[in-house]
C-alpha cells in the first residue's frame, strides 16, 4: 500500500558481525549518520564537562597547571590520581554515548552492537580477557628479564603508596571500561556502519582503522603499532562474531602496559620515540593472541554469525 513502511529483506543466510543491521527489518542506510550526530555531540559535551575540574583545580589550589605532552596526554599522570582518572574517564564516556545513539536509532536489539548473539557474551569475554592478560604479562616479564640478562640498563622499580594505591584501583576498574568503550566505537559502531553500506568484511576492518590510529598522538612506529592492533581486533570481531575478543586484546595490552608504568618499569604515555622493533613485537604478540583466541573460539564453538531464524 502507498505510504506503508518499507522493510529490509528477510535474511536467508547467517549474518556476520558487520552486517547485523539486516537483523532489524526497520533499519535504514541513513540511520548511522543520525546515530553519530546524536552520540558525537553528547560525548563532546560530557568530555568537556569532565575535563573542566582538571583544568580548574590548579587555579583553586595554587598548584602547577596541567601541561599536555607531545603525545597528547597530560604530563605527570602517575603522580596525580585525579588527572589519571579524568584522562581515562573522559575516554570511557564514549560507551554510554554510543549506547544512547544505538538505543534511539537501532538496529535492534541493542545487543547487536556487542555480538551476533544479541548480547555481550560474558563468559567468552572473561576467557578473552584472561588470555590477553596472561599473554601480555608473560611477554612483558620476559622482556624485562631479557633486558637484564643482556646487560641493558633497566629502570629500578618504584611505587609511591600515597598515590599508587588510588591509581592501581583506577587501572583495574576504569581502564578496562575505557578499552571496551574504544572497541564499541572503533570496532562496534564504525565496523557496523561500514557494513551497512559495503558487504565485504575487509572494508569493515580497514576503513575504521585510520580513525583509531589518528586518535592516538604517537610517533610513526607507535602509530603503526596502533594500526596493527586495529586490524587484528577488526579481524577478530568478524571471526568470532563480536567485540569480546577485541576487548580482551585491548584490555590485556593497556592494563599491563599502564601497570608497568605505575611501577616505573615503562613509560606508556611516551610512545613517541618508538622504533620498528616495537611494531614487530606488537605484530608477533598480538598475532599470537589472535591465534590463541581463534583456537579457544573453535574449541568452545563460539558462533561467528547470527542465524536468520533468530532475527
Amino acid at each position: 500500500a502507498a505510504g506503508a513502511p518499507k522493510f529490509n529483506d528477510v535474511p536467508v543466510e547467517p549474518l556476520p558481525y558487520h552486517r547485523l543491521w539486516k537483523a532489524d527489518p526497520f533499519h535504514r542506510w541513513w540511520k548511522p549518520l543520525v546515530e553519530f550526530c546524536i552520540s558525537g555531540p553528547v560525548y563532546l559535551v560530557l568530555a568537556i564537562l569532565v575535563s573542566i575540574p582538571m583544568l580548574v583545580a590548579p587555579l583553586l589550589t595554587g598548584s602547577a597547571p596541567v601541561t599536555i605532552g607531545p603525545n597528547g596526554y597530560p604530563e605527570g599522570m602517575f603522580s596525580s590520581p585525579f588527572t589519571f582518572l579524568i584522562m581515562f574517564l573522559s575516554i570511557a564516556l564514549m560507551a554510554p554515548c554510543v549506547i544512547l545513539g544505538r538505543l534511539i536509532m537501532g538496529p535492534r536489539p541493542l545487543g547487536l552492537l556487542f555480538s551476533v548473539a544479541g548480547r555481550l557474551r560474558w563468559t567468552w569475554l572473561a576467557t578473552c580477557i584472561t588470555i590477553g592478560f596472561v599473554l601480555f604479562v608473560i611477554v612483558q616479564g620476559l622482556t624485562v628479564l631479557l633486558s637484564a640478562a643482556t646487560g641493558e640498563e633497566t629502570p629500578t622499580p618504584s611505587f609511591d603508596p600515597r598515590t599508587g594505591v588510588w591509581i592501581l584501583l583506577i587501572i583495574l576498574i576504569v581502564v578496562p571500561i575505557q578499552c571496551a568503550a574504544e572497541e564499541m566505537v572503533f570496532r562496534g559502531f564504525l565496523m557496523q556502519t561500514v557494513g551497512r553500506w559495503l558487504k565485504h568484511p575487509l572494508w569493515a576492518v580497514l576503513l575504521p582503522a585510520p580513525f583509531f590510529i589518528l586518535s592516538h598522538g604517537y610517533g610513526l612506529w607507535g602509530l603503526i603499532s596502533v594500526g596493527i592492533l586495529a586490524v587484528i581486533a577488526g579481524v577478530l570481531c568478524i571471526a568470532t562474531g563480536g567485540l569480546e575478543a577485541s576487548i580482551g586484546l585491548h584490555v590485556g595490552n593497556n592494563v599491563t602496559t599502564v601497570l608497568l608504568g605505575l611501577f616505573g618499569l615503562a613509560d606508556p604515555f611516551g610512545a613517541v620515540a618508538t622504533g620498528p622493533s616495537d611494531a614487530i613485537v606488537t605484530l608477533v604478540v598480538e598475532g599470537l593472541y589472535a591465534v590463541l583466541v581463534l583456537w579457544a573460539a573453535r574449541r568452545r564453538r563460539i558462533p561467528a554469525r547470527r542465524d536468520p531464524a533468530v532475527t
